[in-house]
């Protein structure tokens, strides 16, 4: 049997899929980090020190030492829990599978509400709405409770990039600005497709010195 080859409308739409998980997504998910950070000076300046011990002098960060900041990995993490650029998943099963005790039938369409279950109260606690980077300090008790690139066999290829992405980003900016939010911001988190900040997000960057 001969390769098949996608239609030319799948090819486009699989382009397009790619172009907005890997800019759109990836970009508005470092904007609600800097602006957290900027809201919780305490984890902008623990990040901070962290980025200036694991990258020394002039050491520009690279994809060899990113394992080594974990506090940056915390805040990346928390920072999708709160705000993940995909608030909703939807799914269709192909065939009748079973889940558990749960028999589901084949063409059925599964929604997954990801921002509901990454501020349930009940897996993260009474503080689930409030930034709290030391909760990824350990392991998640239950699995289920954060997916922002999905989970299982159709989990996001691009989750390994995306958090190398936003750590070396992350790390550059940290290793020479401070930030700051604007006077003009107003926090106001609404759904267009993606989690965005309605308003813009106004952040004060300064040079440090040195």
């Amino acid at each position: 049997m001969g390769w098949v080859g996608l239609p030319v409308e799948e090819v486009i739409d699989e382009c397009q899929t790619f172009y907005f998980a890997g800019k759109e997504a990836v970009a508005i998910f470092l904007t609600w980090t800097l602006v957290l950070l900027a809201l919780h000076q305490e984890w902008q300046v623990k990040a901070r020190e962290e980025v200036l011990q694991v990258y020394s002098n002039d050491k520009l960060p690279n994809a060899d030492s990113l394992g080594d900041m974990k506090i940056v990995g915390m805040i990346l993490n928390e920072a999708l829990r709160l705000y993940n650029p995909v608030p909703d998943l939807f799914m269709e099963a192909t065939q009748n599978i079973k889940v558990g005790n749960l028999d589901v039938p084949g063409g059925t369409q599964i929604f997954v509400p990801v921002t509901a279950t990454h501020h349930s109260t009940e897996m993260w606690g009474a503080d689930a709405n409030e930034f709290n980077p030391q909760r990824f300090a350990q392991p998640r008790k239950h699995l289920a409770s954060f997916f922002p690139f999905g989970i299982g066999s159709r989990i996001c290829i691009g989750q390994n990039f995306a958090l190398m992405e936003g750590k070396i980003i992350l790390a550059m900016i940290l290793k020479q600005f401070s930030l700051a939010l604007s006077p003009s911001y107003v926090h106001a988190p609404v759904t267009f497709l993606t989690v965005q900040p309605q308003f813009g997000a106004q952040i004060l960057f300064r040079r440090l010195s040195g």
